[in-house]
């Protein structure tokens, strides 16, 4: 069995990651999620200070993570695309373009 490298199979997955309606989405929506259960500092009284701010905190870095998510998703689409980009400028038979 011969390998190839079907060019228009990575422009696709590409463009697959780079969709707004794709995998991007998700992470988005899920930020919009955590951001509707941030809580005020006075949520819990004066008692509950502590507890509000590590409650707010943890929504803070897990937001920050899906945000990079999003970053490394596009960037992987960018790299998947001068990936086909550069099999396409290849002159090996075996390379479907």
């Amino acid at each position: 069995m011969a390998n190839t490298v079907d060019v228009g199979a990575i422009k696709g997955a590409a463009k697959k990651l780079a969709a707004e309606d794709g995998p991007k989405a998700f992470l988005r929506n899920a930020k919009e999620k955590l951001d509707e259960v941030r809580l005020s500092s006075w949520s819990m009284t004066f008692l509950g200070l502590g507890a509000v701010s590590r409650h707010n905190a943890v929504i803070d870095e897990h937001v920050d993570n899906l945000s990079k998510g999003v970053e490394h998703l596009q960037k992987a689409a960018d790299n998947l695309e001068k990936t086909a980009s550069n099999w396409e400028k290849s002159d090996q038979p075996w390379v479907v373009k």
